[in-house]
């Protein structure tokens, strides 16, 4: 093998489970599976950003997403709706149901964690601490992997950069 392509293996082995652990941790609490934790990186100033993730109920009865505390501003699950080609984004009332055996994936462009009055910029690299509260499971501490701004989701990494998907014509 060539000097260049034996760097090249070796780099891409080293470099990427840096890339994909990023994603790759994982919170179990009784029937509760937080997966694929992420935000983006603001903007020096921004007074919002957005938290997403994946929920999965993996027991045999309904459980409720009902509450949601960041220590960086205020939080709450918000659902996007487009009617007449204008996107709105308002809070879900009553909290998110998961079904038993259901997975639910907030995601850029439909449910995602709403954070306002943000106390400081979301830095690349660093982690946004997220409670969230279950009718069932109770508390659960996470984490989100802050991402840079405009990165595309974990299952998105060939989609393009993403960044306002959904988001053009929004009112707020």
């Amino acid at each position: 093998m060539p000097p260049f392509y034996r760097t090249a293996a070796i780099l891409t082995a080293l470099l990427l489970p840096t890339v994909t652990a990023s994603f790759g941790h994982e919170i179990k609490k009784g029937d509760i599976l937080l997966t694929q934790l992420w935000s983006r990186a603001t903007p020096s100033g921004a007074k919002v950003a957005a938290g997403f993730f994946t929920v999965e109920n993996t027991g045999s009865e309904a459980d409720r997403l009902v509450g949601i505390k960041t220590p960086v501003g205020k939080a709450e699950i918000h659902e996007t709706a487009t009617v007449n080609g204008v996107s709105t984004m308002r809070p879900l009332e009553g909290g998110l149901a998961i079904a038993p055996g259901q997975k639910v994936t907030l995601a850029p462009g439909g449910m995602h964690v709403m954070i306002t009055e943000l106390k400081e910029p979301l830095k690349e690299g660093q982690m946004l601490p997220l409670t969230l509260r279950f009718q069932k499971a109770g508390e659960i501490d996470a984490t989100l992997h802050i991402r840079p701004p405009g990165a595309p989701g974990p299952g998105d990494a060939g989609k393009g950069g993403g960044g306002m998907e959904g988001h053009s014509g929004m009112k707020m």
